[in-house]
């Protein structure tokens, strides 16, 4: 392929998808060709500006239409942009060094990265001229509340980007409440500002070495400074986790456990994936023919379902803490070995186990809970389950005796047993365990003829 045809290919990849799944990006992240092409301030930003600085009626239309001159200024800048790195495109001949050419194309963006800085600050300042002398006194916990706007979805890492003061917002409590709570969310603001300003800063400053990495395919030049920022994401998630157990532990325990629980599922997601026990559950108890054995019972296995539950949960938590944050250097290794011509085969992560065994004590749950029913009250859960008329029950033997049906095989999650069939008999199995058929004649005979449809003698 012609050098041209790989720069072609190289805006289309930056341009088009904005750094999508490459190679070079799974090496070298974005290297700020995202953010580069992404306008800071939007028209969904208005209600930002209105809440925290307390906009009066005739100063919102003058804001609006500040936000419509950026994003015209921004979005004309980046069509400024797309066409120079065409033109640097066409004039790069087959002979040039790959290299060489990679620093031309990415010339235009460099440029344009500090062009849109001053963009963005010309904006502000245009806003604070706006202002009253009271309202500027709001501005610096207006750029704080921006700064999470902007900066939060930035995060890799699992926790890193949850926002607490939102999901603190979201539990309503009571005014006097909120109000006491307040003080608390001003230092909550306050660190976590700063470690988002830092992480910025230190990404800012390593973009030029991100790009020459890029350019020149430096491996390890371009796993040090990941690593680099890396440790500014681990940084925020740590002022994360910290203020998710300070935060829960100062607000009313009715509200503090709802608060941790919200923040971790927002934050770790993949810990705290739900299982269909809740609503078995709830489903079994729900059925009136239930006896007192049974009920406690069912609360024993909740019980002990929930504290296994919550322990597997946590852990997992713990486990993503440990181990994610050096996935970026694994994957680049991965990567290399590939390039190499090496074998890589990913084996299962600590959290992979630890989801396995969540499967697993789901499954012994369903069983155990099914195995306290009757085949009457096992057909009467959602899925129209028919219990084996021949079957004693499923109570004290194995959970999957007495059930039967869609019902079951929801809950049972396990497949169909085939029973294996006698060498001696083909396919079709033991013949001899059929009820035979009675011919015309009222005779038992096994054998059918071919002429008749109905298994008897021919006519013939």
């Amino acid at each position: 392929m012609s050098i041209r045809r790989t720069i072609l290919a190289l805006i289309v990849t930056i341009l088009c998808p904005l750094l999508g799944a490459t190679e070079a990006r799974a090496q070298f992240g974005s290297a700020g060709f995202a953010d580069a092409f992404r306008p800071e301030f939007l028209d969904r930003d208005m209600p930002l500006f209105v809440e925290q600085l307390q906009l009066e009626e005739w100063q919102r239309p003058v804001i609006e239409i500040l936000l419509q001159d950026y994003a015209i200024s921004f979005d004309g800048g980046v069509e400024q942009v797309k066409e120079r790195m065409r033109k640097h495109a066409m004039t790069i001949s087959n002979a040039s060094r790959n290299e060489d050419a990679m620093k031309l194309i990415l010339e235009p963006i460099s440029e344009w990265d500090q062009e849109r800085r001053v963009l963005r600050d010309n904006f502000l300042l245009n806003v604070k001229a706006q202002l009253s002398s009271e309202q500027l006194n709001r501005w610096p916990r207006f750029e704080r509340s921006l700064r999470r706007e902007k900066e939060l979805p930035k995060g890799e890492l699992s926790g890193e980007s949850i926002d607490l003061y939102t999901i603190f917002r979201t539990l309503r409590m009571p005014y006097e409440a909120e109000e006491a709570a307040d003080p608390l969310l001003v230092q909550y603001e306050l660190e976590l500002d700063q470690v988002l300003e830092a992480r910025r800063q230190r990404m800012d400053s390593l973009q030029e070495e991100m790009k020459e990495a890029m350019t020149s395919m430096d491996f390890d030049k371009g796993l040090d400074a990941t690593e680099k920022i890396m440790k500014s994401r681990v940084a925020v998630r740590r002022v994360q986790d910290a203020w998710i157990d300070r935060i829960s532990a100062e607000l009313p325990p009715e509200f503090g456990t709802t608060f941790r629980r919200n923040a971790l599922e927002r934050g770790y997601p993949k810990a705290f994936r739900p299982t269909a026990i809740p609503r078995l559950v709830e489903s079994v108890r729900s059925d009136p023919t239930l006896s007192s054995d049974q009920i406690l019972a069912l609360n024993d296995i909740e019980a002990r379902f929930n504290a296994a539950l919550t322990a597997l949960e946590q852990q997992m938590v713990d486990t993503i803490r440990e181990i994610e944050p050096g996935e970026a250097r694994r994957r680049v290794e991965r990567l290399i070995a590939r390039r190499k011509g090496e074998r890589v085969d990913r084996e299962p992560s600590e959290v992979d186990k630890l989801i396995a065994k969540k499967n697993d004590l789901v499954d012994k749950t369903r069983r155990e809970i099914l195995a306290i029913l009757t085949p009457e009250q096992t057909n009467e859960l959602p899925g129209k389950t028919t219990p084996h008329l021949n079957d004693p029950g499923a109570r004290g033997g194995n959970a999957a005796q007495g059930i039967s049906g869609r019902g079951a095989n929801r809950f049972l999650k396990q497949p169909p047993k085939i029973l294996p069939s006698s060498a001696n008999n083909g396919a079709s199995g033991n013949q001899s365990e059929r009820p035979k058929r009675l011919n015309r004649t009222g005779n038992s005979d096994d054998s059918r003829s071919k002429g008749s449809r109905r298994g008897g003698d021919s006519n013939d």
